[in-house]
């Protein structure tokens, strides 16, 4: 499993997962994945659906959110943060964890917060959003 990294009380995000990663995330007090990763964008990645067999089967809550930077739109920031209503110790992935951390920056922007605090913020945790701005401008408020 690739680092995880919090980046508030109870959202974590994480590279690409393995069936095998959930067992340590539920140990970890993990209660919820959400996915943020489009299904086959690359031959390795494992399918959605083992990813969330392997999580019910452990007794978390799975939820897929998609999200192709180049589509990005309020749907998709919308759905994380329903999925995020119910405060759970939540671990997001994608590839790299960017895009789960994008649209946490976008979460915390709708309640408020700075953008330019956040990207510093989401910087200083190891994410360079700088190539994400375009995407995220037009959601910023």
């Amino acid at each position: 499993m690739g680092n995880v990294i919090q980046l508030d009380v109870s959202y974590f995000v994480a590279p690409q997962l393995v069936e095998a990663d959930l067992v340590l995330l539920k140990e970890q007090g993990f209660e919820r994945i959400i996915n943020n990763r489009p299904e086959a964008e690359s031959d390795d990645q494992p399918s959605g659906e083992s990813i969330r067999a392997a999580a019910e089967a452990l007794g978390m809550e799975y939820v897929s959110n998609p999200m192709d930077l180049s589509k990005l739109s309020q749907k998709q920031v919308d759905l994380q943060g329903s999925a995020l209503f119910e405060e759970k110790k939540t671990l997001a992935f994608c590839r790299t964890g960017t895009r789960s951390s994008v649209l946490w920056l976008l979460l915390q922007n709708a309640k408020g917060g700075d953008s330019s605090d956040l990207m510093s913020y989401v910087s200083g945790k190891g994410f360079d959003l700088s190539r994400c701005a375009l995407a995220m401008a037009p959601l910023l408020t």
